[in-house]
């Protein structure tokens, strides 16, 4: 790390750090020598140099012919960056109840692309560690081999976190590779007729987010909400019950 950056870490902005910085090489100078050591115009010099005595890090030195400029020592910078942390770490908690409430707020995310697409699957393997997660799921047919593969690199990180699924899926022959391993990744399906249920968008259900998945655009919606999720679960938990297809794969104790 340069010490420009270290400058940034303590809450200044890139030319805050230089004029700072340009500062503390001499101690003191006036507005034209910092603009000149610093690489930054006259005019920009003097409102950096403002706004650093409004941060308590520099001050004026005036004289008859010219003004210069002092920095403080860099342990009252860092002094002064620790005591705003302090104060903010103060508001913390008030700050989270306004953000929070009593309970979470519901939201709304969307992930676009394949690496949208991961983050996304990567949460919800995390989310629903050694808990079911509910679906209704699509055929492959738009899916990218890109995306393909993610998905049987996807199996690995969602047994690994020992998940399972319950879930419905449409009979089609682009599915057969994944229908091979369903014991093996913890997955129970039911497979219903293509002419009954063709859906091209996948929907996962969690205990407390629903999210939807678009192949072909790349496109994952999600939504985080209790009430959402549990009204979902019922509707599957209908369907399920009311199909007549024996179910296949991973077995699970009811």
């Amino acid at each position: 790390m340069n010490l420009i950056e270290a400058l940034q870490n303590i809450g200044l902005n890139e030319k805050e750090a230089k004029v700072y910085f340009a500062l503390l090489k001499k101690n003191r100078g006036s507005a034209y020598w910092i603009a000149e050591e610093s690489g930054l115009k006259k005019p920009t010099t003097y409102v950096i140099l403002d706004d650093l005595i409004k941060k308590g890090l520099v001050y004026k030195v005036p004289r008859e012919k010219k003004q210069l400029f002092v920095a403080k020592s860099p342990k009252e910078a860092l002094a002064l960056a620790e005591e705003k942390l302090a104060t903010t770490k103060e508001a913390l908690p008030e700050l989270l109840a306004l953000s929070e409430g009593d309970k979470p707020k519901p939201k709304t995310l969307f992930f676009e692309g394949l690496s949208g697409a991961k983050d996304n699957f990567r949460w919800q393997n995390r989310r629903m560690k050694d808990k079911e997660v509910l679906g209704f799921y699509a055929h492959s047919g738009d899916a990218s081999p890109e995306l393909v593969g993610f998905f049987l690199e996807n199996m690995e990180d969602f047994k690994k976190n020992n998940c399972r699924t319950r879930g419905v899926v449409p009979e089609h022959p682009n599915l057969e590779v994944f229908r091979k391993t369903d014991a093996k990744y913890n997955r129970q399906l039911k497979t219903i007729p293509f002419d009954e249920y063709s859906a091209n968008i996948s929907i996962d259900i969690g205990d407390d987010f629903v999210s939807f998945f678009s192949f072909k655009d790349l496109q994952v919606t999600r939504i985080e909400n209790k009430d959402i999720a549990a009204t979902m679960r019922q509707i599957f938990e209908m369907v399920w019950k009311g199909r007549p297809e024996k179910p296949q794969g991973a077995e699970f104790a009811s």
